[in-house]
């Protein structure tokens, strides 16, 4: 299938950016650790990331496509495309100034711990007026990618984040130079090197749209019907589509009162964004374009092949995900993390919200599947209601929880919410008539759910024998491999069961898993 051949482009391209990524962090973590300026870096790096997040992979998207669709049927499609660029610039350009003025402000509605002291306040605001530039060229990279996704170009949008990554392992390297009088002067590198790597990243995209014929103008703004019924998609998408990054940004504000812990949520988070980034990432820009089509033309069938297939995909990959990170979590972090300024104390913590984190990896992963169901048929307000009650159980929770388990129960609280919004998704798809499994799909899901399962047994055995080879005391040579053992091991036997249990097939292997052909019977 086509989408599945586009999601495994900008799964890999996820993936070599989120590689890239750790490799950035645990330069970053050995640097800073987790006191006061690592707090406030992470602050500063958070905003403009979650403005990007919620943008690039939630309203903009989610919106654009279906309506494009529409709009190319009647011939308008480059005409749309230019007033969504124009107003879309407009509005952060706008909202950007806003924020670099009220930027005291703002920071302490999102860290209000941060007045406790440490001098954290006053270093996150110098930090986030440098890096919330970035939205600038994130209002322009948008769009720019969401036009390229209609026109099945996914390549260079997927690839681009990962030079910010680039950038600031470049700044960190250079720092003895760049950076030589201390921990905030380097905060301040960073921070820089986030902005220009905003830059570069946006350069990539344009050039892909010149390479491909695609013009994009800046035109004088004009509020015809579809802009206005963009907008009004749009909104509601910024929450629907971007559940995982309001919950932690929810968990990043309650979690400021105590020191530390917005460094060992955000280190956790990167780890479990890293499967789903590359399952709902991939699947859920992959797969609008496919779906919005099969809905405007109708094609019920297509439509339902097509979610089966991503659901057995996305279950194929982030359930063993999940498991294996919930039961590897201590030993990951260590041996990615534990060095320098990062203490032993700080991988505890960290691997402890990264359990809470991965029990909810595949909720977050199907919810990515399910909601273009309802965004290829424009319609937002179901999955946005969903949404809310997800983000308002995620607060009561976190609030609850966060005095007794700390950063732990954060984790846990975004966990619970996201499975509330996949149970609700499923109900309202359901009831929606929109949710069709063919039944190949019917029998390979409850076969690979089975094979994770008991990979998580074997790897949870593997890791008791091998446990004096994961200590901090043992050389870091040691520890990656003992680690690179466990996880490629546990690969190996989970495909073996996969195999055995015929949720993929003896003979053609993994080709029929994304080919969506039904398991031959006994097999």
């Amino acid at each position: 299938m086509a989408f599945l051949r586009n999601a495994a482009s900008v799964g890999t391209a996820t993936l070599i950016s989120r590689i890239l990524g750790f490799i950035r962090d645990t330069m970053v973590a050995a640097a800073l650790g987790a006191g006061p300026v690592a707090d406030a870096f992470v602050v500063a790096f958070r905003l403009p990331s979650l403005m990007r997040r919620l943008f690039a992979e939630g309203a903009v998207n989610t919106a654009f496509v279906p309506l494009h669709a529409e709009a190319e049927r009647r011939g308008e499609g480059e005409a749309f495309s230019d007033q969504i660029f124009t107003q879309v610039a407009l509005i952060f350009f706008v909202a950007s100034a806003v924020a670099l003025l009220a930027m005291p402000l703002l920071v302490e509605l999102i860290a209000p711990g941060f007045r406790e002291g440490g001098g954290r306040v006053d270093l996150a605001v110098a930090l986030s007026r440098i890096t919330f530039i970035y939205c600038l060229a994130t209002a322009l990279m948008v769009v720019a990618s969401a036009v390229l996704n209609v026109h099945g170009r996914f390549t260079a949008a997927a690839y681009a984040p990962a030079l910010v990554n680039v950038v600031t392992i470049a700044a960190l390297l250079g720092a003895p130079l760049l950076a030589p009088r201390g921990e905030e002067a380097l905060a301040r590198l960073l921070a820089w090197s986030i902005f220009v790597g905003g830059l570069v990243q946006g350069g990539l995209v344009f050039l892909a749209l010149y390479r491909a014929g695609i013009r994009l103008r800046l035109v004088k703004p004009a509020w015809t019907p579809a802009v206005r019924r963009f907008f009004l998609l749009a909104l509601p998408g910024v929450l629907t589509a971007g559940a995982t990054q309001v919950n932690a940004f929810i968990g990043l504000i309650i979690a400021s009162a105590d020191p530390g812990a917005v460094t060992w949520l955000y280190y956790a988070d990167r780890l479990y964004q890293l499967p789903l980034g590359i399952v709902a990432v991939a699947l859920g820009n992959a797969l609008l374009p496919e779906l919005a089509r099969a809905s405007v033309s109708g094609d019920r069938q297509a439509e339902g092949g097509i979610l089966s297939r991503a659901l057995e995909f996305a279950a194929f990959l982030s359930l063993p995900a999940a498991l294996a990170l919930m039961v590897l979590a201590a030993p990951i972090v260590s041996v990615l993390f534990e060095r320098g300024a990062f203490t032993a104390v700080d991988s505890s913590a960290t691997a402890w919200a990264l359990t809470g984190f991965a029990a909810g990896l595949p909720a977050f992963a199907g919810a990515k599947v399910l909601q273009p169901l309802f965004f290829a048929r424009a319609r937002m307000r179901l999955p946005f209601t969903i949404a809310l009650i997800g983000a308002g159980a995620d607060v009561i929770l976190s609030l609850a929880l966060f005095p007794v388990w700390r950063q732990t129960g954060i984790a846990f609280a975004a966990a619970a919410s996201g499975w509330i919004n996949l149970v609700l998704l499923i109900l309202a798809a359901w009831q929606s008539g929109l949710l069709h499994l063919d039944m190949s799909a019917r029998r390979r899901l409850p076969r690979i759910a089975a094979a994770a399962i008991v990979m998580l047994a074997a790897v949870y055995e593997a890791a008791a024998v091998m446990g004096n080879w994961l200590t901090a005391e043992q050389p870091l040579v040691l520890r990656v491999a003992a680690l690179a053992l466990l996880c490629g091991g546990g690969l190996i036997v989970y495909l073996a069961l996969c195999w055995l249990f015929g949720a993929i097939d003896r003979k053609a292997g993994l080709r029929t898993l994304l080919a969506g052909r039904e398991p031959k019977a006994g097999g």
